[in-house]
C-alpha cells in the first residue's frame, strides 16, 4: 500500500512547475458534458517528501545544491496557494461537487483499490476505474485479467515506469501491453519529465514518447493514451502521433501547472500539427479539487481554438477513444480467449 501511494504521489506531482492564472472554480455555470481522462482517488493527507501545497500561476524556482532540498521551494512566490483538503470524506465531497459543477460525466480514475471503490460507490456511473501502482505491484497478467473481467479495472493505468527508472520499452512491460491489447482496454501511460528530488530514479530521457514505439509495433491494436501529452518533448510526441494514429494524448497537469503561455504554446503546436482529434482533457486532480476547473478554463481560454475544437478536447475525442455508447458508457467488454 505504501509503495502504491508513493508511486501515485510522484505521478501527480513529479514535476510541479505549476502555473496557471486565476481560480476557474469561481465560474458557476454548468456547460456541455466533459470527460476527465486523468482523475485520482487518493487519501487527503498526501505523502511525506512532497510539497504541502500547490501554487498554480507561478514559475519554477531555482535551487542551490549547497542548500537542503525543500519540496515547498518550487516557486519564487505563491500569492494563491492551494492546500490539500483535510479529510478523505471532505475530499470526496469536494471532488464530486466539482465534477457536478463542470458537468464531468465520466472520469478515468486511478488510485488504490480501496479508494477507487469509495469513489465508485459515491458515483458509480461516472467513475471509470483504473489502477495506478508501481510496476512491481501491478500483479500478474492473470490477476489483472480477473480484475478486468469483474469490472474492477476498465483502464490499465496509469502506469509510469520512468518514475521507477524503467524505460517504456523494457521487456518487463511486455505482458501488460499484450494484456491490454488482448482484452481491448485502454492503457494509460505516464510520460512527464520530472524533478530528480521527488523521483530519484526518474530521468528525462526515459520520458521520450518515442520509447513507446517498440511496444506499439508489437501491439498494433492497442488503445494507448499518453498522459501529460509527453510534455515537454513536443517533436517526439508529434512524431509518435504521426506514425501511430491509434495513439491519443491527454493534457492533465500541464493544463493547470505550466505557465499559461507555455501550455497554450504546446497545445497549439499539437493542434496545428493536425492532431486536434486526438487530444483529450485530463485534470490529474488528487488532493486539490480546484485544479479541475483551472484546467478546463485553460482550454476554454485558448483563443486559437474554435468552439468545435474545444468540444473535441473536452468531450468528443475521449468519447471516441473510449467507444462510448448512446448512454455515455464504454461499449467494449473484455474479450476472453
Amino acid at each position: 500500500m505504501k509503495n502504491q501511494l508513493v508511486f501515485i504521489w510522484l505521478a501527480v506531482v513529479c514535476v510541479l512547475g505549476l502555473t496557471a492564472p486565476a481560480m476557474a472554480q469561481d465560474a458557476p455555470k454548468q456547460g456541455p458534458p466533459i470527460i476527465d481522462m486523468h482523475l485520482h482517488a487518493l487519501p487527503a493527507k498526501g505523502w511525506p517528501g512532497g510539497p504541502s501545497f500547490l501554487c498554480p500561476g507561478m514559475d519554477f524556482a531555482p535551487f542551490d545544491p549547497r542548500t537542503k532540498w525543500d519540496p515547498d521551494h518550487f516557486w519564487e512566490t505563491c500569492p494563491n496557494p492551494l492546500y490539500p483538503v483535510a479529510t478523505d470524506d471532505e475530499l470526496l465531497r469536494q471532488i464530486l461537487g466539482v465534477l457536478d459543477r463542470y458537468n464531468i460525466v465520466l472520469a478515468a480514475t486511478s488510485g488504490s483499490m480501496e479508494y477507487i471503490q469509495r469513489y465508485r460507490q459515491a458515483s458509480p456511473k461516472r467513475i471509470l476505474p483504473g489502477s495506478a501502482t508501481a510496476v512491481a505491484n501491478l500483479g500478474t497478467p492473470d490477476s489483472l485479467r480477473e480484475l478486468i473481467r469483474k469490472g474492477e479495472i476498465a483502464i490499465l493505468g496509469e502506469i509510469g515506469p520512468p518514475i521507477e527508472g524503467i524505460s517504456p520499452d523494457d521487456e518487463i512491460l511486455e505482458p501488460y501491453f499484450a494484456l491490454a491489447e488482448e482484452l481491448d482496454i485502454p492503457l494509460a501511460f505516464h510520460l512527464l519529465s520530472g524533478n530528480i528530488h521527488l523521483a530519484p530514479r526518474n530521468r528525462a530521457a526515459l520520458n521520450n514518447p518515442l520509447l513507446l514505439e517498440k511496444m506499439l509495433n508489437r501491439h498494433p491494436k492497442l488503445r494507448l493514451y499518453v498522459m501529460h501529452a509527453g510534455w515537454p518533448m513536443l517533436n517526439e510526441m508529434i512524431s509518435l502521433l504521426s506514425f501511430y494514429p491509434q495513439v491519443y494524448v491527454e493534457l492533465a497537469w500541464i493544463d493547470w501547472a505550466l505557465p499559461r503561455k507555455e501550455f497554450h504554446r504546446y497545445l497549439r503546436s499539437l493542434v496545428e500539427a493536425g492532431f486536434g482529434k486526438r487530444i483529450m482533457f485530463g485534470s490529474d486532480a488528487a488532493m486539490w479539487p480546484q485544479v479541475i476547473g483551472i484546467g478546463i478554463e485553460a482550454i476554454e481560454s485558448a483563443d486559437f481554438l474554435t468552439g468545435a475544437q474545444k468540444r473535441d478536447i473536452l468531450y468528443n475525442n475521449a468519447a471516441r477513444f473510449l467507444r462510448l455508447d448512446e448512454k455515455g458508457q464504454p461499449q467494449s467488454k473484455p474479450r476472453s480467449n
